[in-house]
């Protein structure tokens, strides 16, 4: 019976599909990090492939149909830069600002852990774009010869993360001003970031939201040369 189901493409694309969709249903009713349909979905498929011993190249055959909407995807992503221009407009300096020491921090950590740990080159290009939204990273990890799969696996956790200890750190720091906090939120966390950001405040959800876009677009421009200055420093 396992065999049957999946003997065809539809599979993998049925059980991508329909397990996001599981999620999103799940997360609006009970909204926790675990119930996030992106982790909801890849969780699921994962205890799918290993209880039923499915290989998953027999999954990809489908699920690699997904993998076609990554780049209309990241095309979206204007969109939601269009709609927020105005807030990029009145708050430009500060957003600007606080993505780019956001993404610099960001960079002398992985430059640190590729040090204090001996990474190699495909590992530092798999790591550096962990904070950037999966549509982005995917191409920006590919480009500096990093592994995508895994890309994607550490872009999620950091979505997790980010989106958990984001909003404590507020309170800890005594960080209100919602600008502020959407900022960190998007350019941290990226979309799991705005999720948890929307529920702080429409101007923290619509700031997590174009921090996205900026952040990745920073992250474009900055991850060569980084990767550069890392060739020269270790490898």
């Amino acid at each position: 019976m396992i065999e049957l189901l999946t003997s065809t493409p539809m599979f993998g694309i049925v059980a991508s599909v329909g397990f996001y969709l599981l999620g999103v249903a799940f997360h609006r009713r009970w909204p926790i990090a675990i119930f996030t349909p992106l982790v909801f979905s890849i969780g699921v498929i994962i205890v799918l492939l290993l209880v039923f011993d499915i290989p998953y190249e027999t999954y990809n055959e489908g699920g690699q149909f997904i993998n076609l909407f990554v780049t209309p995807a990241t095309v979206a992503l204007a969109i939601r830069l269009e709609k927020n221009f105005d807030y990029l407009k009145n708050y430009y300096q500060s957003i600007l600002l606080g993505i780019f020491f956001g993404v610099l921090a960001h960079t002398i950590v992985i430059v640190l852990l590729a040090w204090l740990f001996q990474f190699n080159q495909e590992l530092f290009a798999t790591l550096k774009p962990k904070s950037i939204t999966t549509a982005i990273a995917v191409g920006v990890s590919e480009s500096l010869g990093g592994l995508p799969s895994l890309t994607v696996a550490i872009v999620v956790l950091t979505g997790i993360v980010g989106a958990i200890v984001g909003p404590p750190l507020f309170k800890l720091f005594h960080i209100t001003d919602p600008v502020a906090q959407g900022i960190a939120m998007g350019s941290s966390s990226h979309a799991m970031g705005t999720t948890k950001a929307i529920e702080l405040g429409e101007v923290q959800g619509a700031m997590s939201g174009l921090a996205i876009v900026v952040t990745g677009i920073v992250v474009v421009i900055i991850a060569p040369v980084a990767m550069a200055a890392v060739n020269a420093l270790f490898f």
